[in-house]
């Protein structure tokens, strides 16, 4: 018996079986692509002006970081620190600051609250409330974050 001469049942059983089987392909697929590809931005944070304090500066960064706005939260960081700021960017699902203290020139204390994307997390940065300085250098296009370190 071929196919075309199989019993109606079983070929409407068989196209059933591709059905949901390329249904679960492209779920499967979707989710991976989701996890991939950074999240969409989900508002533009200003960058602050060049004579803003350095508290100024480690909020816009923060809030860019929770809006997924990539582009800022470069703006705002030294190259030493690039590199974390596209890990944040990308694997933040998101960032509600607690606190935020200026604690010496060039350093910002912070707590806050980070939820990651799945499959992504920051093993120094555990989920739920957590404190974080930001260490900062002042040049000609104002403070911009170089470094960070728990406590």
């Amino acid at each position: 018996m071929t196919v075309d001469t199989a019993p109606a049942p079983a070929r409407r059983r068989r196209r059933l079986g591709w059905w949901v089987t390329l249904a679960l392909v492209v779920v499967v697929v979707a989710f991976g692509v989701a996890q991939i590809l950074p999240p969409p931005r989900t508002a533009d944070v200003v960058a602050p002006p060049a004579d803003a304090t350095a508290e100024e500066v480690v909020r816009a960064y923060l809030e860019a970081i929770d809006a997924h706005d990539c582009g800022t939260a470069r703006e705002l960081s030294g190259a030493s620190f690039a590199g974390t700021t596209e890990t944040m960017c990308h694997d933040a699902a998101s960032l509600t600051v607690t606190d935020l203290a200026t604690v010496g020139t060039g350093a910002v204390s912070t707590s806050f609250d980070v939820d990651w994307r799945l499959f992504a997390e920051d093993a120094s940065i555990p989920e739920g409330g957590f404190g974080w300085t930001y260490f900062l250098t002042r040049g000609d296009d104002g403070w911009r974050i170089e470094d960070a370190g728990n406590g």
